[in-house]
């Protein structure tokens, strides 16, 4: 796969200390095929390209309706966005944000090379976000692998939902999986939308070709707060390569960003923040010893 191989990025994130060892530059792909109801970036769901209005930094000057250059204004309710960006480059007061704007393997690499230093020192390198990022599995596999030509780490958050053949051939190009656990196996289908099974036969792929993992899990009180998914994160921490768990407490910070992108708001009235206690009992029982 060559360097010209395009696709969809939401956003590029430098000198991110929280996806992987040490400093890393996060790529965040559009397009998500699932449907958490917590989700915390709702506007990287959609595989389309959509802008984000900030109401609060508009200014009013109009010049994102009839921007400068000739072409036709694109943020007209009537019309898609075309993921072009030039609303977002004609706003002076940067109250628009594109996302899902098509990219090169090249282009975006010029962009995580600019911290090698960083990279060097501190073992760190690119980890691909999303959406879920294995939804644009070639477009993946081609930054992974440009990445690990310049001598870069390489790692990828996923939620394990898509193919079993996908998973063996990034797993080739990636050095470490940050690996999401969402619920109990029987609310897999209606809360997330994939089957549990599916999920889980891919993380023991994971762990038998060898790959360095790290799970992930959301905590979310009303939707996964149930006991035994801990339990469940302690028995998945026996299997080989992997790591260690992280227990992501829920946040409100995604609330009104969909709203912001012209998308269905979730119903967070019933999403809340868990108790420090919560979480305390809950790492004490993934990291157990028996």
């Amino acid at each position: 796969m060559g360097n010209d191989l395009f696709g969809r990025v939401s956003d590029i994130q430098r000198c991110c200390v929280s996806d992987g060892p040490g400093i890393r530059t996060t790529v965040f792909l559009q397009g998500c095929p699932l449907h958490c109801p917590w989700c915390h970036n709702p506007e990287f769901r959609p595989f389309s390209p959509l802008h984000m209005f900030h109401a609060e930094k508009c200014i009013a000057c109009g010049r994102c309706r009839k921007p400068s250059g000739g072409f036709a204004c694109v943020r007209d309710p009537e019309k898609k966005c075309s993921g072009c960006g030039l609303c977002e480059a004609e706003c002076p007061a940067g109250a628009l944000s594109v996302f899902g704007k098509t990219v090169s393997v090249s282009e975006v690499m010029t962009t995580i090379k600019r911290d090698a230093f960083y990279y060097q020192e501190t073992g760190g390198g690119l980890t691909l976000s999303g959406g879920e990022p294995l939804a644009q599995p070639d477009f993946a596999e081609a930054l992974l692998a440009a990445a690990k030509r310049e001598g870069f780490s390489t790692a990828v958050e996923t939620s394990g939902a898509v193919s079993n053949q996908i998973i063996l051939r990034i797993a080739e190009q990636c050095d470490w999986f940050l690996f999401d656990i969402k619920t109990i196996p029987e609310k897999y289908p209606a809360l997330i939308g994939v089957e549990w099974e599916t999920v889980y036969q891919n993380l023991l792929t994971l762990t038998k070709v060898g790959a360095h993992i790290r799970l992930r899990t959301p905590v979310v009180p009303g939707f996964n707060t149930d006991e035994a998914l801990p339990e469940l994160l302690h028995t998945l921490m026996s299997l080989p390569g992997i790591q260690g768990v992280d227990l992501l407490p829920w946040h409100s910070m995604g609330c009104g960003k969909a709203t912001m992108s012209g998308l269905p708001e979730p119903d967070w009235t019933h999403m809340s923040k868990p108790s420090e206690a919560l979480l305390k009992r809950w790492n004490a029982i993934c990291t157990k010893r028996e």
